[in-house]
């Protein structure tokens, strides 16, 4: 009986311990993640440390994100020498169409494919854009699901910097 509450009470505690990363919400921490971009280069968490962070969950079949990503590159080009990162994670199956679109348009911000790694950090991404705004701290101090002006995204960025 008492290994029976032992593998109950493990269970429940894994249970817990995996939807407590499945939910990412405003106010925690944001994991601390490698990500593997598509040009082969890895940027790692380390990298990021102490800057504010835009994590954009993205795909090119999504018009609302085709019509924001030329905003976030705008921000990226202004804030990155204030310590802005900003990582568009595609939700894409095809690398090598995301490397052409992202080629096609001149982005030049970080781009990387959703991996296992991502997707356990961030848990479900419900929609697309789905956007992640984190401070210097690593404490998620935006999430948001659907459409943002430039100039909303800029408010949100300009008062972490």
């Amino acid at each position: 009986m008492k290994s029976i509450r032992q593998c109950v009470a493990l269970l429940l505690f894994s249970t817990f311990a995996l939807t407590a990363h499945a939910d990412l919400q405003e106010g925690q921490a944001a994991p601390k993640l490698d990500a593997t971009l598509i040009d082969g280069k890895v940027l790692t968490a380390r990298q990021t440390e102490g800057k504010v962070v835009v994590q954009l969950f993205w795909a090119t079949w999504c018009p609302i994100c085709a019509s924001e990503l030329p905003e976030f590159q705008k921000l990226y080009d202004t804030y990155k020498p204030r310590d802005l990162e900003i990582i568009a994670v595609s939700l894409d199956r095809d690398p090598a169409e995301v490397n052409e679109f992202w080629r096609a348009h001149g982005y030049t911000f970080p781009v990387a494919m959703r991996s296992d790694t991502i997707r356990q950090g961030y848990g479900r991404i419900v929609g697309v854009p789905t956007l992640y705004i984190i401070d210097r701290k690593g404490i998620v101090r935006l999430k948001h699901l659907g459409h943002l002006t430039g100039d909303e995204i800029e408010a949100q960025i300009k008062a972490l910097l």
